[in-house]
């Protein structure tokens, strides 16, 4: 009896689509805010609200220091992409959208760029 199962599947050399990717990430960015976005956000609003001067030093800090002023705003498009996909999966969810390979790429394509505008404005305003 032959088995007609692949043997080795390379998951790098696999096409998947660009539906598939973005729920990936989707996910992955799901992971990234729980450990890490909203420990990050819980400890800098305690150290921000402890007092005018904590506040003061945790403003200094941050417009003085560009590596930790990238670091936040890196947080804030992480948090910005769950929510951009999180959306169009809702709207797939609830049968806004269609379930088609045509209707999943025009939406995932949508969702991308609606995404980096608003990643460009946001990067603008922050810095």
């Amino acid at each position: 009896m032959t088995h007609k199962r692949p043997i080795n599947i390379n998951l790098f050399k696999m096409q998947l689509p660009l539906s598939a990717l973005l729920s990936i990430t989707h996910r992955i960015s799901g992971i990234l805010i729980f450990f890490i976005v909203l420990p990050v956000t819980a400890i800098a609003l305690s150290f921000m609200y402890e007092s005018q001067l904590s506040y003061d030093n945790f403003i200094n800090f941050y417009s003085t220091n560009s590596s930790i002023k990238l670091f936040f705003i890196s947080l804030i498009l992480i948090f910005q992409y769950h929510i951009f996909t999180g959306v169009r999966h809702l709207m797939i969810d609830f049968h806004l959208l269609e379930e088609t390979l045509s209707s999943s790429f025009r939406s995932a394509v949508i969702t991308l760029l609606l995404f980096l505008l608003n990643a460009v404005a946001t990067i603008w305003i922050m810095l």
